[in-house]
């Protein structure tokens, strides 16, 4: 440690030895010694502890400037001691923390540029009075500079992430539809094709199947190039329908807003516009949307100039159409407009072969969004999997999925924090060893999934018909597994 002190020792010990009186000498000595004492013990600290220490006087000038100050900021000790420190520094906590007479701890500070550390000062006091100032400075500039790094490669990363992820997606937009079996693959091929059209689309399945996703894919492989909009016709108050639909001019009613209002068809204007749960839309306004898909134009609320509009049209409903017609709840001739291609949606019962994929998606999906890393799926688990009916379909499949991963306590998932609806599952499972199985996640449940096909066809003397009905599934179904999965047939 390198320091300057204004008691002059030398001259002090030279005054005592004159001194006649030796009780007077004996007991200065003593403090002279506890002195020297107390600043060897000081220089070793100082020169111990792993941060930049300075200590300045009233005047702000430099008394105390020990080893790791002279390593962090390449400033000589004998530079520096008895000199202003403003002089070395253009940006000083120190000083201020004097002049305000505060202290600061662990804060962040750039005493000169590209050196970054975290401080803690204070200032010296006696009987009440400021005479100096200490801090203590612990250099992070590497941390910093590394802090910074990464997040520019962390910036860097993502746009890289939507570069590619727009490239494949314009390669293939159904790439985030998941699935191999027959009856999703007849979808995607039916969707691919009409894509290239400018035709409507009405998409039906259960709820929970995926219908937007696939609205949206549809979309994206079109030649249309504006915004994909969606408008679920249930949501919205039948009073209200036509202004949302069609937007209105300043004006048009009470309560509307001054400046008037662009309707979501205007919006969609150039790109798709999807007509979610088409069953609920109110009979007066399929009337007007009936008009549209024939005239191409429309007129705002309370307009009177028409508004031409290209739009692709995609209904997507969950409800009988057919049978809503022979009520008369649903017109004839707007169910023709729109049912040029139909696209039917499997549910997750008639499509079981593709469920331990959703599940390895799933997994990755909510593992990389909850920080959680989970590599494996326990065979009871994914025997439930198989056998529960799924009303709610993929999405009740996701959700569930997303409970069980942020529940997870290790990197399996088991069956214990499945929820309720799961209880009265009664499955033979007992001898399914997990540990036994090898290989990926997908591998894993596709080897569960013939494991478990076989141990039941087996308990069945391979009647296919008692096998299909324990395992919930149809008949023609466990064909098609039992062909895939190379089980042979009896």
């Amino acid at each position: 440690m390198n320091s300057q002190y204004p008691l002059p020792i030398e001259e002090f010990r030279s005054y005592l030895e004159a001194d006649q009186s030796e009780k007077v000498i004996e007991s200065f000595q003593q403090l002279l010694t506890l002195y020297e004492l107390q600043q060897a013990r000081l220089e070793a600290l100082l020169d111990t502890v792993n941060e930049a220490v300075c200590i300045i006087d009233e005047s702000d000038k430099v008394v105390v400037w020990n080893h790791h100050a002279e390593l962090l900021y390449g400033i000589a000790a004998d530079e520096i001691i008895g000199r202003p420190i403003e002089g070395f520094f253009s940006n000083l906590m120190l000083t201020k923390v004097m002049k305000e007479r505060r202290t600061v701890h662990e804060q962040y500070h750039t005493p000169c540029p590209d050196t970054h550390v975290l401080i803690n000062a204070r200032p010296v006091k006696l009987s009440g009075q400021v005479i100096g100032g200490v801090c203590a400075e612990r250099d992070i500039t590497e941390v910093v500079q590394l802090n910074q790094k990464l997040s520019q490669t962390h910036q860097e990363v993502q746009t890289l992430k939507q570069e590619i992820d727009k490239i494949h997606s314009q390669s293939d937009s159904f790439s985030t539809v998941y699935g191999h079996s027959a009856a999703i693959r007849e979808a995607v091929s039916i969707a691919r094709r009409v894509a290239a059209t400018a035709v409507p689309v009405l998409l039906r399945g259960e709820s929970g199947t995926g219908k937007e996703l696939f609205a949206r894919a549809i979309h994206d492989a079109s030649q249309f190039t504006g915004p994909f909009i969606a408008i679920n016709c249930g949501a919205i108050s039948p009073n209200l329908f036509e202004s949302e639909l069609f937007g209105y001019q300043p004006g048009a009613f009470t309560g509307a807003d001054r400046k008037g209002k662009v309707g979501l068809l205007e919006q969609a204007n150039g790109g798709t516009l999807l007509l979610d749960e088409l069953g609920d839309m109110p009979k007066d306004m399929q009337v007007k949307l009936l008009r549209v898909l024939q005239d191409k134009s429309f007129y705002r609320v309370g307009g009177s100039k028409a508004i031409h509009i290209d739009v692709r049209i995609i209904a997507a409903t969950h409800r009988n159409l057919e049978e809503m017609i022979k009520n008369g709840e649903f017109r004839e001739d707007l169910y023709y407009r729109l049912n040029v291609v139909a696209v039917s949606l499997p549910s997750l019962r008639d499509r079981l072969d593709d469920i331990p994929e959703l599940v390895h998606k799933g997994v990755l999906h909510y593992g990389t969004i909850h920080n959680k890393k989970i590599s494996k799926v326990n065979p009871a688990l994914m025997a439930s999997f198989i056998q529960y009916p799924w009303p709610g379909n993929i999405r009740e499949l996701f959700n569930v999925l997303e409970r069980l991963v942020i529940l997870a306590d290790s990197d399996q998932l088991g069956i214990d924090n499945l929820p309720a609806t799961f209880c009265q599952l009664d499955f033979p499972m007992e001898s399914i060893d997990p540990c036994a199985m090898e290989g990926s996640l997908l591998e894993k449940t596709i080897s569960l999934e013939k494991e478990v096909i076989a141990k039941v066809l087996a308990e069945f003397h391979f009647n296919k018909a008692a096998a299909a009905k324990k395992l919930g599934i149809p008949r023609s179904t466990l064909y098609y597994k039992m062909q895939k999965l190379g089980l042979e047939c009896q």
